[in-house]
C-alpha cells in the first residue's frame, strides 16, 4: 500500500475510510478509532463596506464649553468613558418594572431597536459609572457607579449580524429626521433625539457593543472634523447625522449589546416598561409596580 500523508490519513480515519491492515486481512479483529470532522468556523468581524446612505441636518450648538470639548472625550456622548458593570445585588429585579410615565409625548422605545419589533432576553442589568468632571478640555475621570436608579443599562445576548434600527418615538426633529448622532465610533452609536449637541436636553440613548454601520460612522466622521466649525465656540453652525425613526445604524456584533437612556442628562432605570417598553410585544412578564419591588 502506498504511503499516505498525515492529513490524508487524519482525513480518511475521520470517515472511517482505513485500508484494513495484514492482522485483518488475516481475519484478525483490530481496534479502530473514529475522529470526528471538527469545522472551525471563520473569526467573526465587523462589515467594513455598506449600501446604506446616511445625510447630515442641522445640529445646534448648547454647551458652553470654550474650548469645546472632542465628542470622543465627552462623558455624556461617549458612554465607554464612563463604563459600567453589572449590578450583583441578589435582590435586583431582573425583569421590566413599572414605574409609571410622565412623559405625554412617547419616549424613545427599546422593541422597536429590532425587526420585528420585540423585547429580547436579558443578558445583565447594570450601573453605569458617574463622572467627575474637569474644565474643558481635560474630559474629567471616571467616578463610582451611579447609586439610583439600582439599574442604569441593560444587555441582550444576541446572535451577531441582526439588524438595528433608530428606535421610535413620538418626537420629530423636523425634515423627516428623529435623531441626531452625538457620537458614533466602531462598536458605539449615541443618538440625540433634539437638535441640540448634548444630552443636557431631551433624550439621548448610548447603544454600545455593536458593529456601526460603515458609511454612517464614515459620514458621522467626516461631519465630526476637529478642525471644522462642530469645534468652534460660537460656532455658527454645523451638521451632524440626522435619521428618521426605523434608519438602520448597524448590527449586533459578538457578545451582548448594551442600551442605556438619558433623560435632560440623567441616566434612566432601563426596566421602565411604561416608558421605554410601551411597546413589548411578545413580553410575558407581569411588570411589577417599582414601589413593591
Amino acid at each position: 500500500m502506498k504511503k499516505l500523508s498525515i492529513i490524508a490519513m487524519l482525513f480518511m480515519v475521520s470517515l472511517g475510510i482505513v485500508a484494513h491492515s495484514r492482522a485483518e486481512q488475516e481475519g484478525e479483529m483490530m481496534p479502530r478509532a473514529y475522529l470526528p470532522v471538527v469545522l472551525v468556523p471563520e473569526a467573526f468581524a465587523c462589515a467594513d463596506t455598506s449600501t446604506n446612505s446616511y445625510v447630515g441636518g442641522t445640529a445646534n450648538q448648547h454647551d458652553a464649553d470654550d474650548p469645546v470639548r472632542f465628542a470622543y472625550a465627552h462623558a455624556d456622548k461617549n458612554i465607554a468613558l464612563r463604563g459600567y458593570a453589572p449590578n450583583t445585588d441578589t435582590s435586583l429585579v431582573r425583569d421590566l418594572i413599572d414605574y409609571g410615565s410622565g412623559d405625554p409625548t412617547q419616549p424613545p422605545q427599546f422593541a422597536t431597536l429590532f425587526s420585528p419589533y420585540r423585547v429580547p432576553t436579558f443578558a445583565d442589568f447594570h450601573r453605569v459609572n458617574g463622572w467627575n468632571w474637569a474644565s474643558s478640555p481635560n474630559p474629567g475621570t471616571r467616578g463610582d457607579a451611579i447609586p439610583f436608579p439600582a439599574v442604569t443599562a441593560v444587555s441582550f445576548p444576541l446572535p451577531p449580524d441582526e439588524p438595528l434600527h433608530v428606535p421610535t418615538s413620538g418626537y420629530d426633529i423636523g425634515s423627516g429626521a428623529e435623531v441626531i448622532v452625538i457620537f458614533a465610533d466602531e462598536n458605539t452609536v449615541t443618538l440625540h433625539y433634539t437638535r441640540e449637541d448634548t444630552s443636557a436636553v431631551g433624550y439621548t440613548i448610548h447603544i454600545d457593543n455593536i458593529c456601526t454601520d460603515p458609511a454612517l460612522l464614515a459620514l458621522y466622521e467626516s461631519l465630526d472634523d476637529e478642525n471644522g466649525p462642530r469645534y468652534d465656540y460660537p460656532s455658527s453652525g454645523y451638521n451632524l447625522p440626522a435619521l428618521p425613526a426605523g434608519k438602520m445604524i448597524g448590527t449586533t456584533g459578538m457578545g451582548d449589546m448594551v442600551v442605556a437612556i438619558t433623560d435632560t442628562g440623567a441616566f434612566q432605570d432601563t426596566r421602565s416598561c411604561n416608558d421605554w417598553w410601551q411597546i413589548r410585544p411578545g413580553y410575558t412578564g407581569s411588570c411589577p409596580s417599582a414601589l413593591l419591588k
